[in-house]
């Protein structure tokens, strides 16, 4: 992993312009003060304490650090670092491992053990963003992936012990996947409720999109039900989209379509332009080949089957976005970190233009990887916002956000629990990479 030069246990950002992300207001030259990983104080009293590290905030903007809620961790450590030079603070992952299986080291699924990168980064004896994260996917009988690779749920009386389980171990929470029965999803919802542990995932084809909604779950991924590219006649019609959006509002679902999942999972016309994106040049060979060969295995089931694939179905999703903003959905910032050339950290900034293309403003596109995200994670009073007393996850840019989206890019810093990542220190780590992968 790449080492990160310098830490402040108390830094003050000077006569800086502050977004908080609770509204669209610009609060204008404001000191803050952050002192061991706390935001400590907001003023606008630019006197800078004893003991301080300064950063000159004069006319550049500071809001939260942005998360990512759809992530899945293999084994390039590294990741973390790309996350952190981009501005992502958290992550959610997805789909956790714990122990080593050879068979999966052969699939080219290699996975770090979760948990217990989880407890080093907490412990600071790793540097990486916040990691949230879901056990074991929970599929039914006649499962999407290899049998090995999941938790297979062959009937509801196996569910309570799975949940325990979950837990027991620690995990955050517990991830259904399409395949699983009827009885099995309200066996889910039953106990993972009962143990207040949040649950979400792929709509169950047994159940629908409905189903899910009513029965509160905390987050539908990828816009699956509304849309379903492996089963088109299970998908909700279009004229039941409003519905559907209304009552996510009301049962207070969280949504998270990671666009650019769908865009890239087997655009293969598109590889060439993929392949040339600047980020790939902190990639290994061996996770560009397996991005090359997982697009072309999407590529032809959409074929074998005679099936569109998603990213035909992007003037679809983009309708439902509309949708969610008429009836305030909550929307969630996520990637599907794991989907060809979906890479780690720079795939945020490519959804957060996808989410203004498809209709929101920038300032609603910021939300969903901030004070929205926070809110799903229950973290509300921790993480999302700016302000006194909160963890100093943080961005700091050169030009107003809600004008410029890319200015988040091309930051000119991060602060990741308290720990300031300068741009220059940014771009040193990202060199570092580029040459370690050539």
């Amino acid at each position: 992993m790449i080492p990160l030069k310098n830490e402040y246990e108390k830094i003050a950002i000077v006569n800086v312009n502050v977004i908080t992300m609770k509204n669209s207001k610009v609060i204008s030259n404001q000191t803050v003060l952050v002192n061991k990983g706390l935001i400590e104080q907001i003023n606008g009293n630019n006197n800078i304490p004893d003991g301080y590290f300064s950063i000159d905030g004069k006319d550049k903007y500071l809001l939260p650090s942005l998360i990512d809620m759809h992530v899945h961790l293999g084994d390039n450590i590294d990741d973390l670092m790309l996350y952190l030079v981009n501005g992502v603070t958290t992550i959610r992952n997805m789909w956790g491992y714990e122990n080593f299986d050879f068979r999966n080291w052969l699939l080219g699924t290699r996975v770090f053990h979760h948990l217990r990168l989880k407890k080093q980064i907490e412990k600071g004896e790793v540097i990486g963003p916040q990691i949230i994260t879901a056990g074991s996917m929970n599929e039914g009988e006649k499962s999407f992936f290899p049998k090995f690779m999941v938790n297979v749920i062959k009937s509801k009386e196996q569910v309570e012990n799975m949940v325990k389980r979950h837990a027991d171990n620690g995990y955050d929470l517990i991830k259904f996947y399409s395949t699983i029965s009827k009885d099995v999803f309200d066996a889910i919802v039953f106990h993972a409720k009962k143990r207040r542990i949040p649950i979400g995932g792929h709509v169950p084809d047994s159940v629908g999109l409905e189903y899910v909604v009513n029965a509160q779950v905390n987050s539908v991924e990828h816009l699956f039900g509304f849309f379903n590219p492996y089963n088109p006649e299970l998908a909700l019609k279009e004229s039941e989209i409003p519905k559907i959006a209304d009552l996510s509002a009301e049962k207070n679902v969280f949504h998270c379509p990671t666009l650019i999942a769908s865009e890239r999972i087997g655009n293969v016309e598109k590889r060439k332009d993929y392949e040339n994106e600047k980020e790939m040049a902190y990639l290994p060979n061996r996770v560009k080949k397996g991005m090359r060969f997982l697009q072309n295995a999407s590529n032809n089931l959409f074929k074998k089957k005679n099936l569109k694939a998603n990213h035909e179905y992007i003037p679809y999703l983009f309708k439902i976005i509309q949708q969610f903003k008429k009836s305030g959905v909550k929307i969630l910032l996520g990637t599907d970190k794991a989907t060809p050339y979906v890479v780690s950290g720079f795939s945020v900034h490519r959804e957060l233009k996808l989410l203004c293309d498809a209709g929101l403003s920038p300032f609603e596109a910021i939300q969903t990887g901030t004070i929205t995200a926070a809110q799903c994670l229950n973290q509300s009073n921790e993480i999302g916002t700016v302000e006194v007393g909160k963890r100093a996850d943080l961005l700091l840019t050169e030009d107003n956000p809600f004008i410029d989206l890319d200015t988040l890019r091309k930051h000119c810093g991060v602060i990741v629990n308290g720990r300031w990542i300068s741009r220059d220190e940014c771009g040193r780590v990202l060199n570092l990479l580029k040459k370690k992968n050539t």
